[in-house]
């Protein structure tokens, strides 16, 4: 009878260990699966940290384009191009332009800009009073990741 007392011990010990090792494994399961998520956002955070793409000029063309000169610093990692937000004097016309040039380090470009709103520019009587340049990355997945960073300038 003795003997069996002391096996009684060992299989609750054994059983505890084993609850144990389930629970770990459930809880492990749970935080990859949420650092995995996170991994995409934190990689693109960190690639946007140092990049500094400024607008240092625009120009209506009354063609329904834009002349943007970009100037680029010599920090952060390449990138895939700039969404370029450009706002009306009279603040009810905003363009959103997609600039898909990869601006290098150190570099100054003049990109043209297509509206794809406005035929002949902005409407009559309306300026380029305020221009906001965004980079950004393309994923793995061919997805247009944005910086947060965003310059601005006005006019």
């Amino acid at each position: 009878m003795k003997n069996k007392k002391g096996l009684s011990q060992v299989v609750t010990t054994l059983i505890i260990i084993l609850l144990v090792l389930v629970a770990i494994g459930i809880i492990w399961g749970v935080v990859s699966n949420l650092l995995d998520k996170s991994k995409g956002t934190i990689e693109s955070s960190t690639k946007c940290m140092d990049i500094d793409v400024k607008a240092t000029k625009v120009v209506d063309n009354s063609d329904g384009s834009f002349d943007v000169t970009l100037t680029r610093t010599a920090n952060g990692e390449d990138i895939s191009g700039v969404k370029v937000v450009i706002y009306s004097n009279n603040s009810l016309n905003t363009e959103v332009i997609d600039v898909a040039y990869a601006i290098a380090q150190l570099e100054t470009s003049i990109q043209q800009a297509n509206s794809t709103t406005y035929e002949n520019g902005f409407p009559a009587g309306s300026k380029v009073a305020k221009i906001d340049v965004t980079p950004y990355f393309t994923d793995d997945s061919g997805v247009d990741q944005l910086c947060s960073v965003t310059a601005s300038k006005e006019f």
